[in-house]
């Protein structure tokens, strides 16, 4: 299981850089006359969730949990209409990861290949949503801009002024109504909303991870057509194109016969593993395939993995924690279930033994 598990935190991660940096640049916040936020819970989830589109930044964050840091390179730039990050792991293995509107690059220089996947999995939600993603928007992989706002499981709380990355900030926290979500603590820019740092509280107030800009420069003039130019320089690399089709549980044969509360479904898709150009796997069938099915509380998400049981592959099923993402996998007779969330234990538990299968 443990290779299993990699591969789907690995590709939560990735996906959710994405959903980072789409929703980064928050549109001014409403302000008191003396200028601080104001505590407008609808106003402050909404002004997050839909990210300004008229600046560009730069600038370097890192990402700490149990007692390891990783660090990388941020580049957003966007004029109004179109968007194009860049973002390269500063730690370890070489990655690039770039987004042109809603088309999505994952390069790994050192082994010559590239992924090319649409990012409308993802969605634009915000939330802590992968591990490396909440700085800059404090976004998950989840739900669209449509989802409601989560301020019914959450309380919104504001905290003292702070500075982060030279920057003036207004900490906001966001106090779980329930134990089936972490708590959070956000660091807004002052006069863009830019989230600048984020924190993940457990039960008792303990930071569980944390992650935000050491270096930042907003407003900063980026050469669109450089950023293109090397999103498509791709010659000598071997392309993986994910193949995915949405579905939903109903049309696969499951159910989930217990709701958790607070959260709702978002997506329901059928993938297939990464296939180089002329093969002709299909999204269906094959050994790889998998179902996946997401739920969001609007501000995190759950994302379940469904797929046939193989003993090869599929050798235990005890629990396992990724800096602040845990991992539940278990056996349902033919069948190997992974759950995989920044939540607790219990709410794992509770999506994994509540999922029923309908039919064979």
């Amino acid at each position: 299981m443990r290779s299993r598990t990699r591969r789907a935190f690995a590709h939560s991660r990735t996906l959710g850089w994405i959903a980072a940096i789409s929703l980064s640049a928050a549109p001014p916040m409403a302000c008191h006359a003396e200028g601080t936020l104001q505590l407008d819970a609808p106003t402050l989830f909404k002004r997050v969730q839909t990210s300004a589109t008229q600046r560009s930044y730069a600038g370097t964050y890192v990402v700490s949990a149990n007692g390891a840091m990783a660090s990388s390179r941020v580049l957003h730039y966007c004029n109004g209409q179109e968007q194009i990050d860049k973002i390269e792991s500063l730690d370890g293995q070489m990655r690039r990861i770039y987004r042109h509107n809603d088309v999505v690059h994952v390069l790994w220089p050192q082994n010559h290949q590239a992924s090319i996947e649409p990012r409308d999995l993802m969605g634009r939600l915000l939330g802590p949503g992968s591990a490396v993603a909440r700085p800059g928007a404090a976004a998950s992989a989840a739900a669209s801009t449509s989802a409601s706002p989560p301020s019914d499981a959450y309380e919104v709380q504001m905290g003292k002024e702070d500075r982060v990355a030279g920057y003036e900030a207004q900490v906001v926290n966001l106090k779980p109504r329930d134990p089936w979500r972490y708590g959070q603590r956000w660091w807004l820019e002052r006069d863009t909303g830019l989230l600048l740092r984020s924190d993940l509280l457990g039960p008792k107030g303990e930071v569980l991870e944390s992650a935000g800009f050491s270096e930042l420069q907003i407003g900063v003039k980026l050469q669109p057509q450089q950023l293109l130019q090397e999103m498509h320089r791709l010659q000598g690399y071997k392309i993986l194109q994910p193949q995915f089709t949405r579905t939903s549980l109903e049309q696969e044969g499951w159910a989930l016969k217990r709701a958790v509360p607070g959260f709702k479904p978002y997506a329901c898709v059928r993938r297939a593993a990464p296939q180089t150009p002329g093969t002709t796997a299909s999204v269906k069938d094959g050994p790889h395939g998998m179902l996946q099915a997401i739920y969001t509380d609007g501000l995190t998400h759950v994302s379940m993995f469904i797929e046939p049981y193989d003993a090869a592959r599929h050798s235990t099923d005890n629990p396992a924690v990724l800096g602040a993402t845990r991992v539940h996998a278990r056996r349902d007779g033919d069948w190997w279930v992974t759950t995989v969330g920044e939540v607790p234990a219990a709410t794992l538990q509770a999506f994994s033994q509540g999922l029923e299968r309908l039919k064979p």
